[in-house]
């Protein structure tokens, strides 16, 4: 990716170099699920290219900002975005995670553990978020839950850099005008504040609420695809960048594998019609064909994924659908509406519309089909959804940014009347697919509320509870064995990252005998932990009828225990502000 040259300079160039860090992740996670490597040879490779570019970048092109108010903004919209996805998300009574009930998040802290350890090619090597999150523990000393909270808001922290940055880039190489620069920034900093809180952190909010953090995580390497596709000026630099993220898209999550295939093999053979001899353009038409031949065949490995069910709740899939067949009608008349001088704001459309609309024609092939709607289906356009939006926040942004440049009148008068239609288009577009996922609403406005009672949300992990139990095993110089709890994530999540890992994740579901059958480990030197608040015991016995399970007795047995201890602790999550933790150990 080139650096930006273009002046007046803010602080884009040094976004993009920030961004380049998550490359030592990335090539860790590639190298050990594809050969094996252990995963500090992948990050010392990344780490030194990366390194390595920097250095380059820094001496030779000096990417220092050259317009104070533009970088003051920039660093203004950074600061507001990361303020405002904290006070919404944030929850610190729940330590910043929250569940709705689901055990994916357990089972993806078992399958990094497995994959950190003996298991290089763990689900499917689906593993970048699994590698980020390993590091950032070995790195900064962090426990499992605070890894996974730092993997998650890193999510929504690529998205504003990516938005800042890109920007910049296709703003800046339409105009030189350092006003409309700050008004195109001003105008993605107004934009993000109405469209981030009502659409895109809901969707953030619910997706992992339910555990789906490799399909989250998914959207970085996408948004940055679509940054490395659109910002450089040469062809090869482009087909390079495609095929690099093709890779690591693919080891990350693999639901729009074939999307993704589909957009880069269409934009390589596009590309191709660029090159100069025909020997370069027909390698580039072939090398096109053959990513169109790889989509095909993701999408046959998809067909047997539509007859599998999972908890999830259901949002209005058609309205959904509807408003993205509208958006990607929308960018493609903006796209062919905008300037022409330079091609940047164009591809990084392109990229977007092709993306988002093969999405949306696989979706309307599958409800013609008559398939299942169900679990995979349901989750199928998130990507689609988040980039397209990016997509339009850039078009507006660049849209507002034109009104201040000089020019004809003609033209003003053009560039205001698009700028009006751009506007009234992404009002509409997040309104629609408000609409459409308000099922995630109630969960979501409790978590911006922030403050028990809690309805439709739980801890993913009652850190409260969780730190008396490390230090009862460090007192007592035990070993763990077992929290029960009535709360399913909280069983599969807590007693992973307590340090039991189930040995076959995918057999049992996870921790799932623990939690319905009360399967705790006992014997010499280990210790046995249950939650014994007064409103734990009616769930037990729900939790016992549902499943049909000796659960509840298991705990009211181990509670009758004369060697029993229990514990009131700080629990800010529930109303009365504390609840009771037991626990023997032999």
């Amino acid at each position: 990716m080139e650096t930006i040259d273009a002046k007046p300079r803010g602080l884009g160039a040094l976004l993009l170099l920030v961004l380049l860090w998550l490359l030592p992740g990335a090539l860790a996670g590639v190298l050990r699920a594809a050969l094996g490597l252990p995963l500090w040879v992948g990050a010392l490779v990344g780490a030194g290219a990366v390194a390595g570019i920097t250095w380059r970048v820094v001496s030779r092109e000096r990417p220092w900002p050259t317009h104070a108010p533009l970088a003051l903004l920039q660093g203004l919209y950074l600061a507001a975005v990361a303020g405002l996805t904290w006070r919404m998300l944030g929850i610190p009574a729940m330590g910043g995670l929250v569940s709705v009930g689901g055990g994916d998040a357990g089972n993806h802290a078992a399958l990094r553990a497995d994959f950190v350890s003996h298991v290089p090619g763990a689900y499917q090597g689906f593993t970048f978020f699994h590698t980020v999150t390993y590091g950032l523990e070995r790195l900064l000393g962090l426990d499992t839950f605070t890894s996974f909270r730092a993997g998650f808001y890193l999510v929504p922290a690529v998205l504003a850099v990516a938005l800042a940055a890109g920007l910049e880039c296709a703003a800046g190489r339409l105009w030189r005008s350092g006003r409309a620069l700050v008004a195109a920034q001003a105008g993605l900093l107004v934009a993000t504040a109405a469209v981030w809180p009502f659409l895109l952190l809901r969707l953030l909010h619910y997706h992992q609420a339910d555990g789906f953090y490799p399909h989250l995580f998914g959207l970085v390497p996408l948004v940055l695809a679509w940054l490395a596709y659109g910002l450089p000026r040469s062809v090869w630099s482009r087909c390079a960048a495609l095929a690099v993220f093709t890779v690591f898209y693919r080891y990350t999550y693999g639901l729009n594998l074939a999307d993704f295939l589909v957009t880069c093999g269409v934009l390589v053979a596009v590309e191709g019609t660029r090159l100069s001899g025909p020997r370069y353009r027909w390698g580039a038409w072939l090398v096109g064909l053959g990513l169109l031949g790889a989509a095909a065949f993701a999408y046959w490995r998809l067909l047997p994924l539509a007859h599998l069910s999972g908890g999830l709740v259901p949002h209005s899939h058609e309205r959904a659908l509807r408003v993205q067949g509208w958006t990607v009608v929308a960018l493609l008349a903006v796209r062919w509406l905008s300037p022409r001088e330079e091609s940047v704001e164009r591809r990084l459309l392109d990229f977007a519309v092709l993306f988002g609309g093969v999405n949306a024609l696989v979706q309307w092939a599958y409800l013609r089909a008559g398939l299942p709607i169900d679990y995979y289906f349901l989750k199928y356009g998130l990507h689609g959804v988040v980039l397209l939006l990016c997509a339009f926040l850039l078009a507006a942004s660049c849209r507002v940014g034109a009104l201040f440049q000089t020019g004809l009148p003609r033209a003003r008068r053009w560039d205001m009347a698009l700028a009006v239609l751009v506007a009234l288009g992404l009002t509409e577009v997040t309104r629609g697919w408000g609409r459409a996922y308000k099922a995630y609403e109630p969960s979501y406005w409790e978590r911006v509320r922030g403050e028990p009672p809690f309805q439709g949300m739980e801890p993913l992990e009652d850190r409260g509870a969780t730190a008396l139990i490390r230090q009862v095993l460090r007192d007592g110089d035990k070993h763990f064995g077992g929290l029960l709890s009535p709360s399913w994530p909280r069983v599969n999540f807590t007693n992973v990252a307590l340090g039991w890992v189930p040995e076959d994740w995918g057999t049992a579901n996870g921790h799932w005998p623990l939690f319905s059958q009360g399967r705790v480990r006992q014997g010499p030197g280990l210790c046995v932990f249950w939650e014994a608040s007064p409103d734990d015991w009616a769930r037990y016995q729900q939790v016992s009828a549902d499943n049909q399970s000796p659960l509840v007795d298991t705990v009211r047995a181990l509670q009758a225990r004369p060697d029993t201890v229990c514990r009131d602790y700080a629990a800010p999550w529930v109303s009365s502000g504390s609840r009771t933790l037991c626990y023997r150990c032999d």
